[in-house]
């Protein structure tokens, strides 16, 4: 464990765990994020960002891309930050570091959180972003979905959504703590409630009850866990031994895999919740680097298959 992750744990235990005690302030979230997202330093000169506005009258979102100069592959990335905070800012660092150790184009959607917009507006703009691509021409072979935490949950819900419409589906996703569960019925949410450093656990049922705004929390477009899996692509899951998201990934990697899904799970102990996505960390960056590795694979592998079949 690196003495970056150490002192990443006793700042998050001691100011974003405390700060979130209470009542959920939704304000106070957005703010607090967003303010360190204004002191990231802008894409590296080898990554190209490039902004999208988006278009109400496609009902795309807005998003970016983020890509290497010859990009091979391409990853559908969605942020994470339960539903109602966090953005294209946020996750920018993260997006460029992927779009190089996966040497692809990394498309990251803005998109609509609640409480203004509630499920399935997360779901919809995240097909909707699927679709566009595949009507551009890009093929599902050479596509990995990504996403941390919410976004993880996300990810899950365009590919069964994509599947539900008749959709092709993308080579494979990788996900960081995916939240499937909005229940919030995992074990771990009691177990490993002391050793969390980001979260208390009363938090999270508010999160989700601001984004399901009544409807049942195990719905499975919503909570990804209570879905029938079969059918989808490959998964690599990352997830920390002391978090209290834990049995959302342990759960999913068990169901994946007993219908048919392949599914790979890494745990590492003592780290935050989504720390892939903390770039500080040697960890996070040697994460992502394997995390690229399994893009490389997968696609390869898809577009192999998909012309042998053609």
């Amino acid at each position: 464990m690196s003495i970056q992750a150490v002192l990443t744990n006793l700042v998050l235990r001691y100011q974003f765990k405390r700060a979130g005690r209470g009542p959920l302030n939704v304000h106070k979230a957005r703010h607090m994020v967003n303010k360190m997202a204004k002191r990231y330093p802008p894409p590296p000169k080898d990554i190209a960002h490039t902004p999208l506005a988006g278009r109400t009258g496609a009902g795309l979102c807005s998003a970016e891309w983020l890509s290497v100069a010859h990009p091979q592959r391409t990853v559908l990335y969605f942020h994470g930050g339960g539903y109602f905070f966090c953005g294209l800012d946020t996750h920018r660092p993260t997006c460029a570091y992927l779009a190089r150790t996966a040497q692809a184009r990394v498309l990251s959607v803005d998109y609509r959180m609640a409480p203004e917009h509630v499920f399935p507006a997360a779901v919809n703009d995240a097909v909707a972003w699927w679709k566009e691509l595949l009507d551009q021409g890009f093929q599902p072979s050479e596509v990995v979905f990504a996403g941390d935490s919410a976004g993880g949950g996300l990810a899950l819900a365009c590919m069964l959504a994509a599947r539900e419409q008749g959709l092709p589906l993308p080579a494979g996703a990788v996900l960081f703590s995916p939240w499937t569960d909005l229940s919030c019925s995992g074990e771990t949410m009691r177990t490993k409630a002391d050793v969390d450093v980001m979260f208390n656990p009363e938090s999270l049922p508010e999160a989700a009850a601001l984004y399901l705004a009544g409807q049942p929390s195990t719905t499975p477009l919503a909570s990804p866990l209570f879905a029938d899996l079969h059918g989808l692509p490959p998964l690599m899951i990352h997830a920390s031994e002391h978090e209290i998201l834990l049995a959302d990934s342990t759960r999913l990697h068990e169901r994946a895999q007993a219908q048919g899904v392949r599914s790979e799970l890494h745990l590492k102990a003592k780290m935050p919740h989504v720390w892939p996505t903390m770039l500080m960390l040697p960890e996070a960056r040697q994460t992502l680097h394997h995390c690229g590795d399994f893009i490389a694979r997968i696609t390869r592998s898809a577009t192999t298959s998909s012309a042998q079949q053609a």
